[in-house]
């Protein structure tokens, strides 16, 4: 099954794309976050391109677990994508994601402004990989 996973910001929205038969994720870049209809026209394409049918969003817990202001934002947002897609979506702590996704980029580009184009789209990757990870161990 092609699964996609948001790593959604204020800022910047990465996308990965994977497959859970092969468990391999791969990064689809980053789409700027200041227009919510914009970032849903991407997902929306994506899906249609890669056949996906499962969403995963990441979910900023904070590190004891609990729910943040954040999560509420991405509440919103999987409200929105509900709306727009029939799919199942399943939220992932994305706890260290971006730590994660920081270290594997510095052994591509060392420079951090040229990382910063493609490192929201690395913790997709990651976060898809951690679904793929709890999805063995269920």
């Amino acid at each position: 099954m092609k699964v996609l996973a948001i790593d959604y910001g204020s800022r910047r929205v990465g996308l990965a794309v994977g497959n859970s038969l092969t468990r391999v994720a791969t990064p689809l870049g980053q789409v700027a976050a200041a227009n919510r209809r914009v970032v849903l026209d991407e997902i929306v394409k994506r899906v249609g391109e890669f056949e996906v049918e499962r969403l995963v969003v990441g979910y900023p817990l904070n590190m004891d677990g609990s729910r943040g202001a954040a999560c509420a934002a991405v509440d919103r947002f999987v409200g929105f994508l509900r709306k727009r897609l029939d799919l199942p979506i399943d939220l992932v702590d994305e706890k260290l994601s971006s730590f994660a996704a920081e270290e594997l980029a510095k052994e591509i580009e060392p420079d951090f402004h040229k990382r910063k184009s493609f490192l929201d789209s690395m913790a997709a990757q990651v976060i898809l990989e951690s679904f793929f990870e709890k999805e063995i161990k269920s």
